[in-house]
């Protein structure tokens, strides 16, 4: 009879095969990559980090190499830590980004556009070494290019709505450029004219075929982490209090505000709130001419209405979310509802 140790080294040389087989016909059925990691450790737990398959824009995202994959690892790594950046920005996405979300809508974009804004800024308005300001980081030129205004009294590359509108403008370009999504949010990393170049220069026709500078390369995956960071905050151990409704007013000016504190006290909101929701409004004043307007942002509950998610019914909340004042020289005029307001 054969020595009961051998049978036992047999029987678990056999059991490691079998083992062994499993796992390599497993790894087939993954999704065609390179390189393919199940799990990375990240705050001393261990999350998946690559679902069965990521998009974009409803576009599919392909890892061509090993590099490309690496970089959406690095890029997932670098923006979902448990920091005082990561917390400010979900404070960011909570009171902005349905805002933001509303007006993508509108302009018939896919809603993933809405985190290139998270991307750029952190939705905060800061001032790049190129001079790119404003939650969509529009440099000087390209914001009055689309419409935005730069002058003494105003910049409205940090008023958040009308500097959304005017990225979707650009998106929209772009997309009649390239005839994809992807490649219209590349764009707004590298430019229109930069990132066709690239197509025509390597005669490529997909954008993750290309060979492109490390920011522009990284810059879709960027998107990509911040996206499952807002979607999926639990998953990096963060709770995101995020309501469907930010619930900003938005109050229409018509006349000159020749002094920003007397207007503040006159709307009953607080002169500091009025800056940090407007910075746009660079002084205390602001000149209009006749027949122009502009939109001051200010929180619901600054101005003494009730905070939507108090109110009793469905019916009352859609009313509350409507409301928006129209101000002039001498009265406040409420209840006009927000669809017949242009800004």
């Amino acid at each position: 009879m054969l020595d009961k140790k051998v049978l036992s080294g047999f029987a678990g040389g056999v059991l490691l095969c079998l083992l062994l087989a499993f796992a390599f016909i497993k790894s087939k059925t993954k999704e065609e990559c390179t390189y393919l990691p199940e799990v990375q450790e990240r705050h001393q737990v261990y999350i998946n980090i690559l679902a069965e398959e990521l998009s974009f824009a409803g576009e599919k995202v392909h890892f061509r190499t090993p590099s490309t994959y690496l970089r959406y690892e690095r890029e997932l790594k670098n923006n979902t830590r448990k920091n005082s950046s990561t917390r400010l920005l979900l404070r960011n996405v909570r009171v902005w980004l349905p805002e933001i979300d509303r007006i993508i809508r509108k302009y018939g974009l896919p809603d993933d556009f809405k985190y290139l804004a998270v991307a750029e800024s952190n939705l905060s308005n800061v001032v790049s070494e190129k001079q790119a300001a404003g939650f969509w980081q529009f440099t000087k030129t390209t914001a009055e290019e689309f419409g935005l205004q730069i002058n003494d009294e105003v910049d409205e590359r940090y008023h958040p709505l009308l500097a959304t509108k005017a990225a979707c403008r650009y998106f929209k370009q772009a997309y009649k450029q390239f005839g994809d999504w992807t490649s219209s949010a590349a764009s707004y990393n590298r430019g229109i004219g930069g990132l066709q170049r690239a197509f025509e220069d390597q005669k490529v026709a997909n954008f993750y075929d290309l060979d492109l500078n490390d920011e522009t390369s990284r810059y879709l995956f960027k998107i990509l982490a911040l996206k499952d960071l807002i979607k999926h905050p639990a998953k990096y151990d963060l709770q995101l209090r995020y309501t469907q409704n930010s619930y900003i007013k938005k109050i229409r000016v018509d006349t000159t505000i020749n002094n920003l504190i007397t207007f503040c006290r006159k709307i009953n909101a607080p002169y500091l709130t009025v800056k940090e929701y407007n910075p746009w409004i660079l002084g205390n004043t602001l000149t209009l001419k006749p027949g122009q307007s502009y939109t001051i942002l200010v929180p619901f509950n600054e101005i003494g209405i009730a905070d939507p998610e108090k109110t009793k019914s469905e019916k009352d909340t859609i009313k509350a979310k409507e409301m928006i004042a129209v101000v002039d020289s001498t009265k406040i005029i409420t209840n006009q509802v927000a669809e017949n307001i242009i800004f």
